[in-house]
């Protein structure tokens, strides 16, 4: 072998080294700047961006391999209108709380209401995915499952540089009288009950949506490291 081969061979592993901890990096950095967005644009979200986000939602880790989840992308407005009727300017009474473990009942305060600037729901974004829970699935931890996949979609979203946010108002209706009807229309099995819902699109960067959000807690005050 030559020298210039070597030297050929050589800067082809470092560059793939080199590439390698850079995509490691970006990954880590989107993670940690993925936000939530409360403004979108009217640019379309694509079908392939969004069955590419849909793709990374089924490759999230799920227990005894159940995959007890389905997802339905929504681009249409006039459907998620629809979907976010019931939904709109909805409030818990003031007091309520619930039980220790999360439930319904008394125990535990309810949590705080959002505040301040723009806040999207349901018909604000250009497309939406639906996160569906199976309830014929055999999976002891199905609703966790389907939190994991509904962060890989935010990731894969964030990283084809689209804005997300994770809404849960829209289930109510999703889940409640209109069940079946809006089931039939998505073409969804009945037995599927709807757990979360993503916004998704370009993010309105004219509009100032961050200057009321709160702040994150810091490692200090919210881990433990033993050694």
């Amino acid at each position: 072998m030559t020298h210039k081969s070597v030297a050929i061979i050589t800067a082809a592993v470092l560059l793939l080294v080199i590439s390698s901890a850079m995509a490691e990096t970006a990954v880590v950095d989107t993670i940690m700047n993925v936000g939530t967005a409360q403004v979108f644009t009217d640019e379309a979200v694509s079908a392939d961006d969004l069955n590419t986000i849909m793709r990374a939602g089924l490759a999230a880790a799920s227990a005894i391999n159940q995959q007890p989840w389905f997802f339905v992308a929504i681009t249409n407005q006039e459907l998620m209108d629809e979907i976010a009727g019931s939904g709109m300017g909805f409030a818990p009474p003031a007091g309520l709380t619930g039980k220790p473990d999360g439930g319904p009942g008394e125990g535990r305060p309810a949590p705080p209401m959002m505040t301040g600037g723009a806040k999207a729901g349901l018909g604000d974004s250009p497309a939406a995915i639906i996160i569906y829970r199976n309830d014929r699935s055999k999976s002891p931890n199905a609703d966790f499952d389907c939190g994991l996949a509904a962060q890989n979609m935010v990731i894969a979203a964030a990283s084809l540089g689209y804005g997300v946010k994770i809404v849960s108002s829209p289930v109510m209706m999703l889940n409640g009288g209109k069940h079946d009807a809006l089931c039939e229309k998505m073409a969804v099995d009945p037995a599927m009950q709807a757990v979360a819902v993503l916004l998704i699109g370009r993010v309105d960067n004219a509009v100032d949506a961050g200057t009321a959000a709160t702040t994150r807690e810091t490692l200090e005050t919210k881990t433990n490291f033993i050694e």
